[in-house]
C-alpha cells in the first residue's frame, strides 16, 4: 500500500493542475472584435520553394548560433542527416494549400547551389534572390533546422524531453528583402513545469511527444501564419 502513495499523489496533483488551468480559462472574459473584412496577405504568383536547409557541422553544436538569413539566435545542437529534407518535403505538401505557383525544392536547390549556395555564408538572402532571378519566381522560401533532439524515454516518463529549432523566411526577388519570417523553438515541458503551454500539451494528448511529432506541431504553427491566400478563398 505505501507504494501507491506516490502515484495517488502524481495523478491528484495533474488533475488539480487541470482543473486549474479549465476554471482559469472559463472565468477569463474576452473583447468581441469585428471581423476584418479580409485577412492581410501578400501578392506572390511564382515562389521558389528552397526550404530548410542544414547547416555545417561545425555550427551544430550545443550553443548559440545565429541565422544567416534572419540574424535571429537560436540554441543549437546535432540534426542528424536527412532531417532538412524530410521537413521540406512536410513544407512542400502544406504549400500545396496556397493560390501561388510553386518551383519544387529539388529545382529550387539546384538554382541555389549553381549560385554558390552549399556555402554557409552571411550573404544569404542575395543568393536565394539571384537563385529566385533565375527561375522567374517572385519569392523564395527558405530557412533552417538548428536543433533537433529526440527524447530519452516514453510516452509517461522522460530524462530528456524532444526539442527542437527551425525558422522559415519569404525573400522578395526584387529586392532581397525578408517579407515574411517565422520559427520554432520549443522543448517540450510538463503541464507542472510550464503551464502556460497548455496548447502543446493538449497537442501532445498529455504524452511526451516524440521529436518528430514536435516538428510536426512546429510546421503546423508555421504555417498557420503563412502570409499567402489559399487556394479557393477567392470571392
Amino acid at each position: 500500500m505505501k507504494e501507491s502513495v506516490p502515484m495517488i499523489i502524481k495523478t491528484t496533483v495533474l488533475a488539480s493542475t487541470v482543473a486549474l488551468v479549465g476554471l482559469f480559462v472559463g472565468c477569463q472574459t474576452y473583447e468581441q472584435k469585428a471581423a476584418e473584412e479580409k485577412p492581410h496577405v501578400l501578392k506572390v504568383e511564382r515562389m521558389a520553394v528552397v526550404g530548410f536547409r542544414a547547416l555545417p557541422y561545425y555550427a551544430q553544436e550545443s550553443e548559440p548560433v545565429r541565422s544567416p538569413l534572419t540574424g535571429s539566435v537560436f540554441l543549437g545542437g546535432l540534426v542528424p542527416e536527412g532531417i532538412h529534407r524530410e521537413l521540406t518535403d512536410r513544407l512542400h505538401e502544406r504549400l500545396e494549400e496556397y493560390a501561388v505557383e510553386l518551383v519544387p525544392p529539388e529545382d529550387s536547390r539546384k538554382a541555389l547551389w549553381a549560385r554558390g549556395g552549399d556555402r554557409y555564408e552571411s550573404d544569404e538572402r542575395d543568393l536565394l534572390r539571384k537563385a529566385g532571378e533565375t527561375l522567374a519566381c517572385d519569392a523564395v522560401l527558405a530557412g533552417h533546422v538548428y536543433r533537433w533532439q529526440e527524447r530519452v524515454g516514453t510516452d509517461y516518463a522522460v530524462s530528456r524531453p524532444a526539442s527542437v529549432a527551425f525558422e522559415l523566411a519569404l525573400v522578395r526577388v526584387a529586392d532581397g528583402s525578408i517579407i515574411w519570417k517565422s520559427r520554432y523553438d520549443k522543448t517540450q515541458a510538463s503541464l507542472s513545469e510550464n503551464i502556460l503551454d497548455f496548447g502543446t500539451f493538449l497537442k501532445g494528448k498529455g504524452r511526451w511527444m516524440t521529436v518528430d511529432e514536435l516538428a510536426a506541431v512546429g510546421i503546423s504553427e508555421l504555417m498557420d501564419g503563412f502570409p499567402l491566400e489559399k487556394r479557393g478563398t477567392s470571392p
